[in-house]
């Protein structure tokens, strides 16, 4: 009788404990790496936005703002490949530091192929441009690996907390990557050799940068990370057979949304330099530290709103449907108060010839009527969209998004969540640049406005479609309780 009482007593405190394990077992350190490791992925990106196109027609004056197109759309086509093709391996080995690993191997090749382009001959700058570029694409496609682990390793009451760290990491590294290039703009555009052979500038120092970050973070990923997933093993076991498959609805409304969210973002920092450089008669050197500085200022209400959501629990007051909507419809405002509405006052100055400044009307048959945008409304929609907006949106869309996949592993969809915002990448460069080089910048910002509306409208008619996945054994709330 006592030693039966004993096994009861000893059963009773594993079940305790593997409660215990379910409710508060996340962890942390590895989240908190993860997060670090999506800022160096999303800073890949974002980090070029700026200086590319001006160094792409430093190395060959030839170059058009097609090739700078195809070379921003082939970084998203490598990462659409991989981003599902790791998520697929990630669940078929049931671990995400191997695929991790891998991208960063991809990511510090490109890079450093991007960091040696002065060396070749001027007609194959573009080609080696690109090939640069999809590499690091490549590697970027394990982002959705570290949305997958922050969701499938925490606890439920902290897998909102958790996500909000990779994805305001991802956040933080898109908006504040392009300032980035202020650390380096002293160096100016002929740069300082530190080698007779070899100059550092403010076009090539991003790439040494950026592998710098991709050496320390697969130097962390070897030596500190641990893989831990003891509460997702201790939930399968209570409720895999009663787990219900996502809403397929859902599920596709925050993929769609996604792709227009980086799609209008992609297509406003394709475009980002040669407007302001069309608009407000900037040179080269300008419009990169106008745009950086715009982008500084947004990465530090980035940097804000990510704390506070973290350590002040903003979950509370930032529901995660109406956020969405909110922030979609500030994409909306962006290009709506940046487009050259034929009321403006002033038409944009004509670039005289051998200059980067004003409009090209040798080139662009546009350029007659083509009202000018004020700098004093740009760059603060720049700040208020990306600072703001993009970093609500991030949180609150992604951790949604967990929510209604459920508590499974996540590799496969992270994986086409990201694969969609790499379409989105992917087409914006060729899409944006083709419509503004025949139409002007009207055509690739009514565009967007038009892909914004869509997404706007989904989010209106299955607004009660878009909650987190209830599995069965949980008792049915009523729709007053839910989320707005």
């Amino acid at each position: 009788m006592i030693e039966n009482s004993n096994q009861v007593d000893s059963e009773a405190n594993i079940k305790s404990k593997t409660d215990e394990a379910a409710q508060s077992g996340t962890p942390w350190p590895s989240i908190y790496l993860a997060g670090v490791c999506a800022f160096i992925q999303a800073a890949q990106f974002t980090m070029f936005s700026s200086s590319m196109w001006p160094y792409l027609r430093k190395l060959n004056p030839e170059a058009v703002e097609t090739d700078y197109g195809y070379i921003t759309a082939v970084y998203s086509f490598g990462q659409c490949i991989m981003a599902p093709s790791f998520g697929f391996w990630s669940n078929r080995i049931e671990q995400v530091r191997l695929p991790l690993l891998a991208g960063f191997t991809f990511m510090m090749l490109g890079n450093f192929l991007y960091f040696l382009l002065e060396f070749f001959a001027r007609t194959s700058v573009v080609n080696v441009m690109m090939v640069a570029r999809f590499i690091v694409g490549c590697g970027s496609g394990n982002m959705a690996l570290l949305r997958a682990y922050a969701a499938t390793s925490s606890s439920k009451q902290d897998r909102a907390r958790a996500i909000a760290f990779v994805s305001g990491g991802i956040a933080i590294g898109t908006v504040i990557g392009p300032a980035f290039q202020l650390l380096f703009t002293p160096l100016g555009p002929d740069g300082v050799h530190i080698l007779p052979f070899l100059r550092l500038s403010i076009y090539n120092t991003p790439a040494l940068f950026a592998l710098l970050l991709n050496i320390m973070g697969f130097i962390a990923i070897v030596s500190i990370f641990e893989e831990n997933y003891d509460v997702l093993n201790s939930t399968e076991k209570k409720d895999n057979e009663e787990l219900p498959s996502p809403c397929k609805i859902a599920v596709l409304v925050c993929v769609f949304t996604r792709f227009v969210q980086i799609f209008v973002s992609a297509s406003s920092g394709t475009l980002g330099s040669a407007f302001s450089m069309l608009m407000f008669s900037f040179n080269k050197e300008e419009a990169v530290t106008a745009y950086s500085s715009a982008n500084l200022a947004a990465g530090c209400v980035s940097i804000t709103l990510y704390f506070a959501f973290i350590f002040f629990d903003l979950k509370k007051w930032v529901p995660k449907r109406i956020s969405t909507v909110l922030s979609t419809f500030l994409y909306a405002c962006l290009f709506l108060f940046t487009l050259p509405w034929s009321f403006l006052p002033n038409n944009v100055e004509i670039s005289e010839k051998g200059s980067d400044r004003g409009c090209f009307a040798d080139r662009f048959d546009w350029c007659a009527d083509l009202r000018a945008v004020s700098p004093f409304v740009y760059y603060p929609m720049i700040v208020l969209v990306f600072g703001v907006g993009a970093s609500i949106m991030n949180i609150a869309l992604t951790t949604l998004y967990s929510e209604v996949i459920g508590p499974r592993r996540q590799g496969t969809l992270q994986g086409i969540f990201q694969m969609a915002g790499s379409i989105g990448s992917m087409l914006a460069p060729l899409i944006s640049s083709s419509l503004y080089t025949k139409f002007g910048p009207q055509a690739p910002w009514s565009l967007a406005i038009a892909g914004i509306s869509v997404v706007l409208a989904m989010w209106l008619v299955f607004h009660k479609k878009m909650v987190p996945l209830r599995t069965k054994a949980e008792p049915d709330k009523s729709s007053t309780k839910e989320e707005p």
